[in-house]
């Protein structure tokens, strides 16, 4: 990684699995979860830290595509590193070609994390929230228009032991789902290689390959990035895309 300072910027869905591999004193941002639902937000909020980087640094960016949510933003003075995947699930599936590979398998699918459990980004506290702040009808309406695309859902756990932590809360969710959109509840185990990889980043323990972008100093992100060799066309749909 050279002689540059290395500073992570990343989502706080990461945080258990991310935070805990990257070495001691790193230093970290963790942003709201919420911003993927709102792109053109997650732009700003990651310009804004990047700009309040003070010195020229190596900037490891916690987040996929996202919707087009990284699109436009600026490296500055810094080297930006970013995962090359289309939103967080090809980092816990541990790949963009992973994700793809599930994609064409099983279109349409919904995954949920402990992280994102615990975040309560998920359809059943949404509509929760849509019933506490709207009418019935207009909790409905919104409900069906965010996850009416969605055939399945599917828990993404990191070990047997974990998914069966899980399993409550996400067959609470997937019990609503089922009932709401008739999907199918589907568990998987994911990999943390790609989050592996970035912690080893971090520690200056390894290079940026293909599985990673590299957008160096006066460079600016943009979606064609984001496609490995060879590959072209418009991207799955990512978590929460309508």
């Amino acid at each position: 990684m050279g002689e540059r300072n290395t500073v992570v910027i990343a989502c706080s869905v990461l945080t258990d699995l991310l935070g805990s591999r990257l070495p001691p004193g790193t230093p970290v941002t963790w942003m709201d979860i919420n911003l993927h639902n709102t792109p053109r937000k997650l732009a700003t909020s990651l310009q804004t830290c990047i700009d309040a980087i003070a010195d020229p640094s190596h900037v490891l960016v916690g987040y996929g595509l996202c919707g087009n949510g990284l699109v436009g933003v600026k490296a500055r003075q810094h080297t930006l590193i970013i995962p090359r995947t289309h939103d967080c699930v090809a980092i816990f599936l541990g790949s963009h070609q992973r994700y793809v590979q599930r994609f064409f398998a099983s279109p349409n699918t919904y995954y949920l994390t402990k992280g994102w459990l615990d975040a309560k980004d998920e359809p059943l506290t949404d509509y929760l929230d849509y019933v506490r702040d709207y009418d019935q009808e207009t909790a409905d309406y919104l409900v069906h228009m965010k996850y009416k695309h969605y055939r399945k859902l599917c828990m993404v756990g990191f070990s047997q032991e974990e998914l069966d932590a899980c399993r409550a809360d996400a067959m609470k969710v997937a019990a609503f789902c089922k009932e709401r959109f008739g999907m199918e509840y589907d568990e998987t185990i994911g990999t943390s290689q790609l989050i592996d990889q970035l912690a080893q980043l971090s520690a200056g323990q390894a290079t940026a390959g293909n599985e990673f972008v590299v957008v160096g100093p006066g460079g600016e992100i943009s979606a064609d990035m984001f496609l490995s060799p060879g590959e072209g066309g418009p991207m799955p749909m990512a978590r929460g895309e309508q």
